[in-house]
């Protein structure tokens, strides 16, 4: 997942859904994308990804993971109509399920979202984890410490959706 995401406009959003659980949205500017272009993606090459990536989290705590991909700037006009691939793994599955997302314009460019879904915790480590896994050295262990600052009221139930935007590096 680390080679999906860019340090643009990456945000980490956590929400408690009604069902005691926790909803965590990792999204940013998708690598892959081209300016102004159709995006082309192999489906089945994301899902055998998406799979690895599920292997490896320790944490018993996540119970599904979507990854899915949204237009940025786009006006829909369905004449360009094509698919890009929406990638869906939950516990109790071996393989990861693919379908696809219908788009009716070419937008100016593209992002990709990955969806968790956890078991209610307290803790932060499966969250922390998760992240870790999916965003590697984007993830700094600065933004770490300012995100499990936010998290604390979050997990105490004091509070009940936190947004977090990495810090881009100035080159």
């Amino acid at each position: 997942m680390r080679n999906f995401f860019t340090n643009i406009d990456l945000s980490i959003s956590l929400a408690r859904l009604s069902e005691n659980k926790i909803e965590l949205v990792i999204e940013s500017d998708f690598v892959g994308s081209q300016r102004k272009s159709q995006l082309y993606v192999n489906g089945k090459k994301l899902g055998e990804e998406v799979e690895r990536f599920w292997k490896s989290i320790k944490t018993k705590k996540l119970l599904s993971l979507r990854l899915c991909f949204d237009e940025i700037d786009y006006y829909d006009d369905e004449v360009d109509v094509y698919e890009t691939p929406r990638i869906a793994i939950e516990r109790g599955l071996r393989r990861a399920v693919i379908s696809s997302r219908r788009h009716g314009s070419i937008p100016k460019d593209w992002s990709g979202r990955l969806t968790f879904i956890f078991s209610d915790t307290t803790t932060k480590t499966p969250i922390i984890e998760v992240i870790e896994n999916a965003l590697g050295d984007l993830f700094t262990s600065k933004d770490e410490k300012n995100l499990s600052k936010e998290l604390k009221p979050f997990l105490q139930k004091k509070e009940k959706y936190v947004n977090y935007s990495t810090e881009e590096d100035e080159d």
